[in-house]
């Protein structure tokens, strides 16, 4: 078969697909045919060398949508999603390839709303929000989120959730550029980080009050702003530190406005937990509660190259389709 499959960490120009034999299906587990796999910037990461925990030779690749081709006679053509976690791509061959072998049980029927497309590109924004937003912060109904790097993949997954399970959001973006893929949301409202005092633009939109909840998905530069637009008992979620790692923490603030901040590596969860978070956002695509993230641009898998340096300059949501 076709993969992506590294020997070394090095420039992601040198990626290169070969040819990779198909290895014997072990008891209970199953051999998928991918039909579309997402590549996400911890893909590009892992590919660069960022990732120390990663062992090699590695097939790479988190995300996936596909169909089960081998396994128990029941699951052949069954129509699946997932995601890595702390495994696939990782310690596990991954999904950028045109077959992946997978436990059985980390195998998840996809619901029949979404294209192979569509659900590859929803894994890891969609384990990454849910975790965030309501395994970390507990976010609840009736409750106001506000959400950083809000246009991104993750970002819009965030604002999807919370508007599904009954709750607000208010956009933090960037700049104007950023405002398009926010176009039709039912937002509480949009705040530019370039131009507006952030504490000052949440407590109008929320009535001085703050928000309970804020997605931290930029690091160091958003964390002031959003710890100041934090109503009292609010959480934060950070789950990067892409644009700074260190911050100055008033903790006369913090414990007295009774404040929490939680930390979310999603590069750690085992297949297992991923299985149990899609168990629990699943049915909102079935129910067409949430859509997916926009898919910025698709690649066969011979351009693997070309989507990963796509991904590494932030260029959206990439798709691969192995089998064009």
């Amino acid at each position: 078969m076709k993969a992506l499959r590294i020997d070394r960490f090095g420039p992601l120009s040198d990626l290169r697909i070969s040819d990779v034999g198909d290895a014997p299906l072990p008891a209970d587990c199953v051999r998928i045919e991918i039909e579309a796999a997402a590549v996400n910037p911890s893909d590009a990461g892992v590919a660069l060398g960022r990732f120390p925990q990663v062992t090699l030779p590695r097939i790479l690749g988190r995300d996936f949508a596909g169909r089960i081709v081998e396994g128990p006679r029941e699951s052949i053509g069954l129509s699946v999603w997932g995601s890595g976690g702390a495994e696939l791509g990782v310690t596990r061959d991954g999904s950028h390839a045109e077959h992946m072998i997978l436990p059985a049980s980390a195998a998840i029927r996809r619901p029949p709303q979404l294209s192979a497309e569509e659900a590859a590109a929803a894994g890891l924004p969609f384990v990454t929000a849910w975790s965030a937003l309501v395994e970390l912060a507990g976010f609840r109904a009736g409750e106001t989120v506000l959400v950083s790097g809000a246009a991104g993949s993750v970002g819009s997954a965030a604002i999807a959730l919370a508007l599904a399970l009954g709750g607000r959001a208010i956009a933090l973006v960037r700049e104007s550029d950023d405002l398009a893929p926010l176009a039709g949301l039912a937002l509480l409202g949009v705040v530019r980080s370039d131009r507006d005092d952030v504490p000052v633009a949440v407590k109008k939109l929320t009535g001085g009050r703050g928000v309970e909840v804020a997605l931290n998905a930029i690091g160091a530069p958003v964390f002031p702003a959003l710890f100041e637009s934090l109503a009292s008992d609010g959480r934060m979620t950070i789950f990067s530190a892409r644009s700074g790692k260190e911050v100055q923490l008033d903790l006369f603030a913090f414990y007295r406005r009774r404040l929490r901040l939680f930390g979310l590596d999603t590069a750690a969860l085992s297949l297992d937990a991923v299985v149990g978070l899609f168990a629990k956002f699943g049915p909102l695509f079935e129910s067409q509660s949430v859509k997916p993230p926009r898919i910025a641009a698709r690649y066969p898998l011979a351009a693997v190259a070309e989507a990963y340096e796509s991904v590494e300059r932030g260029s959206g949501k990439i798709v691969l389709l192995p089998q064009l």
